[in-house]
């Protein structure tokens, strides 16, 4: 019923420990492991070839040149014979008593069209139900669908959709599943509120091996300008009031739009006036603060914001000990 696709690229360390995590209650349920290799250049086919000596459940493909995410996204998916895929990003964790829950799930109705799980009880609401309305599906759930880790697809959408349309956008993945059932007569999607998708622990892994495009120099262009583009780029069947809800919905969730997410951005030099003037239109979209703030923040020395942000971590983590 139910297959774990797992895009992978120079993340063997990661890799190994999410097998290792997971591989008793994928047996348990017989639950197929699929990896896309990205044509890693570290010892990533070593860990595969490990775990598959251990178990048949283990499927891999490896590219021979470096893909975009989108087409490794595409290329893990498409290993799965499966009525349902999980898709699962290398630095999370599936609890077992999400994954018997989901399969208790597909065992009551095989029908549903998309899984959407909660990440770290980051939504509090709404409460978990069944959404028969795209529209309001992309309001509320939109920005927490942007976790790769929190969708299971059904195989009518893997064989249906546009991969092609999204494989650059960046959010490949939410792409095809909203193009598919903003298409769809009727839709059918599961919203499981009370049960998160959580962080693996890697407390042994550098911060090298678990980077993300948050951190990097790209950060703006792709979770402000990109977002943006790639919103507004889905079907006309969703309403622009919605598409709005569902850009801002994406600030929120990641913090990335908030007073918090900009100090941070400038600390490590992601945001200066110069890349504020240049996206002040995405910025504004996607957050809410006066863009005067961000202005401000955006010319505020770095060293300073530095120190407050040392200063304010140590004094918490004291306030934490003594308490």
């Amino acid at each position: 019923m139910l297959s774990i696709a797992i895009p992978t690229y120079n993340r063997a360390k990661l890799l190994d420990l999410l097998i290792r995590s997971h591989i008793k209650i994928c047996i348990k349920h017989n639950i197929q492991i699929l990896i896309s290799d990205n044509s890693s250049t570290d010892h990533t086919q070593e860990i595969i070839s490990k775990w598959q000596k251990k178990t048949t459940l283990i499927k891999s493909i490896r590219s021979e040149i470096t893909l975009s995410p989108g087409q490794n996204i595409e290329l893990a998916l498409s290993l799965s014979s499966t009525s349902y895929t999980w898709l699962l990003g290398d630095s999370y964790q599936l609890s077992e008593d999400l994954i018997d829950h989901i399969i208790k799930k597909i065992q009551q109705n095989h029908k549903y069209d998309l899984f959407v799980i909660n990440l770290g009880e980051k939504l509090s609401t709404p409460q978990s139900k069944l959404y028969a309305d795209h529209n309001l599906l992309l309001a509320d759930l939109g920005g927490i669908m942007t976790c790769l880790s929190c969708l299971i697809f059904h195989e009518k959408i893997l064989k249906n959709g546009a991969f092609k349309k999204y494989r650059e956008s960046r959010f490949t993945h939410l792409g095809v599943a909203l193009d598919f059932l903003g298409q769809s007569a009727n839709i059918n999607v599961v919203w499981i509120q009370e049960k998160s998708v959580t962080s693996l622990s890697h407390l042994n892994i550098t911060k090298a091996e678990t980077y993300h495009w948050s951190l990097g120099p790209d950060v703006i262009e792709i979770g402000f300008r990109n977002w943006v583009n790639f919103v507004f780029s889905l079907p006309d069947t969703y309403l622009q009031k919605n598409k709005l809800a569902c850009v801002k919905s994406f600030g929120k969730i990641t913090k990335l739009a908030t007073i918090k997410g900009f100090l941070l951005m400038r600390m490590r030099g992601q945001l200066t006036n110069e890349i504020y003037k240049k996206y002040k239109f995405e910025i504004n979209l996607v957050g809410s603060l006066p863009s005067i703030i961000v202005r401000l923040i955006s010319i505020f020395p770095k060293w300073l914001i530095k120190i407050l942000y040392i200063t304010a971590t140590k004094f918490l983590n004291f306030f934490l000990r003594s308490s």
